[in-house]
């Protein structure tokens, strides 16, 4: 395949991306968020408007036409057929990332269809029905199923096996794409590794994996087995412990009272793939004022973080960063240690002597400016600058949006 066809698929199905998300887009919604040109793009568009993948509708709008139509069939699996699957409480509200509190209110309410816990093998009074929940379930009947068989022949236990039957697809596709390639990985050395994980989407988009995340990924599941490669947001149930991963909104924001989870996750999906906080306003059903201050609470979560790394490093080795003019009167201070880069608005502080930057540092400081001074800047950005630039530092280092999702539930969430 030469390099020409890949980098017109890659944009494919980048553009595909935003089309989603957006259902209804023009050409200058999508311009800002690809780093090709008018042109090229054009050509894009009209090669999958011939594949029946987007729609024209107007001279400048289109449609998203790729949707899985849902295929009513009954299933004949009892393990994977909603109609079977009876949840306990703590196990409804870490699926749907609600306290538990609020799943019994819901119950009481008659949101969700319940009965009484005769099983022994269960905790609680009562059970509730998964086809009764609100869940992402996107899959169709004939995809689940294969995805199960292949599944449940890597389990330790049965433990693990119920936990991944009353997961969300979400959870369940997250899981199997990590244990499909751990099997067609088997064997190979790092440099074919790279290799396939670079090649493996465009004939399976599903399998889209960074190397850092299958690395990390795959050493877990070495040490911890199938609780390993959970996602963040979907642990299992630890009768031990108490779960790690809870909506607590006492220490959130009171902006996460007017939400549902369904918005929040589509805000997080649409701040991962670049689209404006107007944008995810009208595809989330909210207000502007109210996106927009979720995206500045998740750029301050950012920025915090690379923060305390760079205070971190600063205080066992001094340095003197560079300064940088954004805005034509915004200073921003760049610091480097090796590989990473942080950035500032106000200089760090010492007694210490501090040390001018190594000539590698320096390349790689002004490599990442060249890339920043690039990206447009708006005067609302004004303020909050810094915050802004760490989360292009950040999507610069994690360009996959499987992790970029991760990192914002480890971050918040956690």
């Amino acid at each position: 395949m030469t390099m020409l066809t890949q980098k017109k698929l890659n944009l494919q199905m980048k553009i595909l991306k935003i089309a989603k998300g957006l259902n209804k887009f023009t050409l200058p919604d999508i311009l800002p968020m690809l780093e090709e040109n008018e042109k090229t793009i054009q050509k894009a568009l009209n090669d999958l408007e011939t594949l029946n993948q987007i729609k024209k509708i107007s001279n400048t709008e289109y449609l998203y036409t790729n949707f899985k139509k849902r295929v009513n069939k009954p299933v004949h699996t009892s393990q994977s057929s909603d109609s079977d699957i009876w949840l306990t409480i703590p196990e409804v509200a870490r699926l749907l990332n609600i306290q538990e509190e609020t799943v019994k209110r819901n119950c009481l309410k008659g949101n969700y269809v319940v009965k009484p816990n005769k099983t022994a093998d269960l905790e609680g009074k009562y059970l509730i029905k998964r086809s009764s929940l609100k869940l992402y379930d996107f899959l169709e009947d004939s995809e689940r199923c294969a995805m199960d068989k292949e599944v449940k022949k890597l389990f330790h236990n049965k433990e693990e096996e119920r936990l991944y039957v009353v997961g969300s697809d979400r959870g369940k596709e997250f899981i199997y794409r990590y244990l499909k390639l751990f099997k067609l990985t088997e064997g190979m050395n790092c440099r074919e590794l790279r290799s396939f994980l670079e090649l493996i989407p465009l004939k399976n988009p599903k399998l889209k994996v960074s190397y850092s995340a299958f690395h990390s990924k795959r050493k877990k599941y070495q040490t911890e087995g199938m609780l390993g490669i959970f996602p963040k947001y979907f642990m299992p149930d630890n009768k031990n412990e108490e779960p790690n991963v809870r909506r607590n909104l006492n220490r959130l924001p009171k902006v996460y009272n007017l939400a549902t989870t369904e918005q929040i996750e589509i805000i997080y999906k649409c701040f991962c793939f670049g689209i404006p906080a107007s944008q995810t306003a009208k595809i989330a059903n909210m207000g502007n004022t109210t996106t927009e201050t979720f995206y500045q609470y998740i750029r301050a979560k950012i920025f915090d973080k690379q923060y305390q790394e760079l205070v971190e490093h600063f205080d066992s080795d001094p340095q003197i960063p560079q300064v940088r003019i954004f805005l034509n009167d915004v200073p921003i201070c760049i610091y480097c240690y090796g590989d990473k880069v942080f950035i500032t608005q106000k200089a760090l502080k010492t007694k210490l002597p501090q040390r001018s930057q190594q000539p590698e540092e320096v390349k790689e400081a002004r490599r990442l400016y060249n890339l920043l001074y690039r990206k447009k800047f708006m005067a609302s950005m004004r303020k909050c600058l810094d915050h802004h630039l760490a989360v292009f530092l950040w999507k610069e280092l994690n360009p996959n949006f499987e992790d970029q999702l991760n990192l914002i539930y480890e971050l918040i969430h956690i």
